[in-house]
């Protein structure tokens, strides 16, 4: 039995002793990890080119002609155009009761006939007394009381007519008429109300004459002018425009200038709110690369460069000014690097990369 005992004791140990051996030459016999197979890209390459920094700025989109008309003549509102109603230049946007100024105008007319019956009969008395004056049978005071008589009936006349004119030109203002083309925005009185002089009757909009209104620090003043390019930014898009206008008086408030940029007609509706990006300082010459290629990370900017063997290559950079699809960058990007735009979601550092056809990612997309 103790002979037993010592044989399996011996045999344990020799097992336990020969594990490490065994562990070892099949660590030795693993084959090598696999190689990460290539990535499919889009590459894009770094430029040199003159970008300026940019301040952007809140602003909106208005009209040029945007007016509340208000009446000249006071009345009762028997018409009224209807919001969103689209008039032309001389249409009526209300009408008024024009009855007193109608019935003061036949009154008017009513004048000039009496006047002018008056003035035919002492014409012709004129006539007679002119020949009995060069007869020496009336007096010659008695001739010229009567021609003055006749110059008194003209200039009644004359004033009878300047009256309806006037009586004519009130009448003709109890129609309110839209000062120029463009939509009924807002209608400020109801049929039946009465208007006084002065009281606003609609808003109208030109809406296709359009620009943007927006306010810049006065320190960008020496940038600004009339056609300097700027940027107006809505929701996705940015479209390059040039300064149409600039006031270069800031307020003291707010230390602030007014600038305008047209628009097309209907590119944005009136009263919509954009960004707009104006140059903050002096072009420089720098290394740019499109937007797409710089992943942003809380640890850091970095961009994906394709190297010589076809492999990707992480390289931290610092971001400066943007200009429509470029950004500035500064690190180790140099002109001319192919940098990963498309695709670089998992790809890491060493891994090879087939560079994908621009058609075809187009086509992709």
């Amino acid at each position: 039995m103790r002979t037993l005992h010592k044989t399996l004791l011996a045999t344990a140990l020799a097992v336990i002793a020969a594990v490490p051996f065994i562990d070892l030459d099949a660590d030795a016999s693993a084959p090598d990890k696999p190689e990460m197979p290539p990535a499919v890209v889009s590459v894009a390459q770094a430029v040199r080119t003159e970008l300026a920094p940019r301040h952007w700025a809140p602003g909106s989109v208005i009209s040029r002609q945007d007016a509340h008309v208000a009446s000249e003549q006071g009345g009762r509102v028997v018409r009224v155009a209807e919001v969103g109603q689209k008039v032309r230049a001389g249409d009526a946007l209300a009408v008024l009761d024009d009855t007193t100024l109608r019935l003061r105008e036949q009154e008017a007319q009513a004048d000039i006939g009496r006047i002018q019956a008056q003035l035919e009969l002492a014409t012709r008395q004129e006539q007679r007394y002119a020949q009995l004056a060069a007869q020496q049978n009336i007096a010659r005071a008695q001739y010229e009381q009567l021609r003055a008589d006749r110059d008194t009936l003209v200039q009644d006349r004359a004033r009878a007519q300047a009256l309806l004119a006037q009586t004519r030109h009130q009448r003709s203002q109890m129609t309110v008429r839209a000062p120029f083309d463009g939509v009924v925005a807002e209608r400020e009185v109801q049929l039946g109300e009465y208007l006084t002089v002065g009281d606003p009757v609609a808003r109208v909009v030109d809406t296709a004459s359009q620009e943007v209104r927006v306010r810049a620090p006065v320190d960008l003043g020496r940038h600004l002018a009339v056609g300097t390019p700027v940027v107006v930014r809505t929701g996705g898009s940015e479209q390059p425009h040039p300064v149409s206008a600039l006031v270069p008086v800031g307020d003291e408030a707010s230390r602030q200038l007014e600038l305008r940029i047209a628009m097309s007609a209907n590119e944005l509706p009136v009263g919509s709110a954009v960004d707009v990006g104006m140059p903050s300082g002096a072009a420089r010459n720098v290394v740019a690369v499109p937007r797409d290629a710089v992943v942003i990370r809380p640890e850091g900017d970095f961009v994906w460069r394709v190297d010589g063997q076809g492999r990707a290559e992480r390289l931290a950079v610092d971001t400066g000014a943007e200009v429509g699809e470029l950004v500035e960058v500064t690190g180790g990007v140099r002109a001319g690097d192919r940098l990963i735009v498309r695709g670089g979601e998992r790809v890491e550092a060493g891994q090879p990369v087939v560079v994908q056809d621009p058609a075809r990612a187009t086509a992709a997309r």
